[in-house]
């Protein structure tokens, strides 16, 4: 063995290199991006036109999460953020109208994965002989995207589609607008006065209209996600709770976010009658009282998913509270002593106030003719607030779905569906500020 050999450093065998390849190139680019994804940013796509002219169908944006405080893995906990959420604040929060977990039954279900865009999987523990372990909630819990329009102690209401905040008209900021020719009897258009409540409140649940115990529910709900939280409903009739009852004449009012309730009365007439019908009108017919106490309970609605060979897939809608409002007036139509019981009921027993435990604040859509928001699911606790939305990465304009993916001659419009111009934009600098 030659001088030369003895001093010449050993070669790392194939192995070594491959391990030393593979963290440099793999390993630690992967958990960079997974800190940066978990403890920085959001990326987040708008899905629909309720922040437009603000943001578009079609921007992507990035969300800061350490401006509010980055979460803490496996704990209720976040780190200190640089400021609190202010109204003006476009922020991207946890809907409160989606489950946490399947079933809304935490002991059941385990958390197994984030898998980003494509939703949660779940392990069920028990599932019954027709069903999955393995579970898939593509849809949730959702991310929304809206305008902080206030905070707690403020007082929110709604004339005749004007915002108001503390009792003076509000501008709509950034690049909103309004769109409706005449206004209509919703909560978009009139709702309120309402105030939204401070971290330590105490709110008295037997006191509180069904809207207004809705949202209570519904906060309660998010600064309690490990209990169970339900709305018990009860028809009370001259001899007692009616278990079992039907409503012969049952009216409401046809509006686009009472579509399950639109959806069983218009079942009932015919084809010819559903032609004439317009919103605004009026439509009767049969309609059973478990239709309300069901849906109330938790607000979650089951959608339709088809469980595939390996997997279970579940889903859910939000039941809108002001279905709940047509029941009241129909129950005191009745006459003859009936009227509507509600309690709230935690882990099975009654609960009669609730003290908030963190800040609430109270979200709107810059599209205000065409948002669902706060008016119709409630405040949103600073628990499920995820991000401050900051910058437009990438803007695509498809409306008029001429580009495909799967269709290889659409490509040839990518360049023009490009909105260019929206590159880099700071979602503050877009159009009125908040004032």
């Amino acid at each position: 063995m030659s001088q030369n050999d003895l001093n010449s450093p050993a070669k790392p065998n194939f192995a070594n290199r491959m391990l030393r390849g593979l963290t440099r190139e793999i390993i630690v680019p992967v958990s960079m991006a997974l800190v940066v994804i978990f403890f920085v940013i959001q990326a987040f796509k708008i899905p629909s036109g309720s922040m437009e002219d603000t943001l578009l169908v079609g921007d992507f944006l990035l969300g800061l999460k350490f401006v509010y405080g980055s979460p803490i893995p496996f704990s209720e906990k976040r780190l200190p953020g640089l400021q609190s959420p202010e109204p003006g604040d476009i922020i991207i929060f946890r809907y409160p109208g989606d489950p946490e977990t399947p079933e809304y039954d935490p002991n059941r279900f385990t958390h197994l994965a984030n898998l980003l865009m494509f939703g949660n999987l779940y392990w069920d523990k028990t599932p019954s002989e027709s069903e999955h372990h393995l579970v898939h909630y593509p849809l949730g819990p959702r991310d929304f995207i809206k305008r902080c329009i206030a905070k707690s102690g403020q007082v929110i209401q709604v004339k005749n589609g004007i915002l108001h905040i503390d009792g003076k008209p509000h501008v709509v900021p950034g690049m909103g607008k309004y769109m409706a020719q005449f206004r209509e009897p919703t909560p978009r258009d009139f709702f309120g006065p309402l105030r939204v409540p401070f971290k330590g409140d105490t709110l008295k649940l037997d006191q509180l209209p069904i809207v207004q115990l809705w949202f209570a529910r519904s906060l309660m709900m998010q600064e309690n996600p490990h209990e169970q939280v339900l709305l018990d409903v009860q028809l009370i009739g001259p001899k007692g709770p009616e278990t079992d009852f039907d409503f012969e004449h049952f009216r409401a009012p046809i509006m686009q976010h009472k579509g399950l309730l639109i959806n069983e009365l218009i079942s009932q007439v015919s084809s010819d009658e559903r032609h004439s019908l317009h919103l605004g009108d009026t439509i009767e017919g049969r309609m059973s009282f478990a239709f309300f106490r069901d849906h109330a309970r938790t607000g979650f609605i089951s959608q339709a998913f088809q469980p595939g060979a390996l997997i279970r897939t579940v889903g859910y809608d939000a039941f809108d509270p002001t279905q709940l409002e047509d029941l009241e007036r129909n129950v005191q139509a009745l006459g003859n002593g009936y009227h509507l019981q509600y309690t709230v009921l935690e882990n099975g027993k009654p609960i009669h106030q609730y003290v908030v435990q963190q800040p609430v604040f109270f979200m709107m859509g810059d599209n205000r003719d065409n948002s669902a928001d706060s008016r119709f699911w409630g405040f949103v606790s600073f628990r499920n607030i995820k991000a401050k939305a900051a910058i437009v990465y990438f803007s695509f304009d498809n409306a008029d779905d001429v580009f495909s993916f799967t269709n290889p001659v659409s490509w040839v419009t990518i360049p023009f569906k490009i909105r260019w111009l929206r590159f880099g934009k700071l979602i503050q600098d877009i159009g009125r500020p908040w004032e």
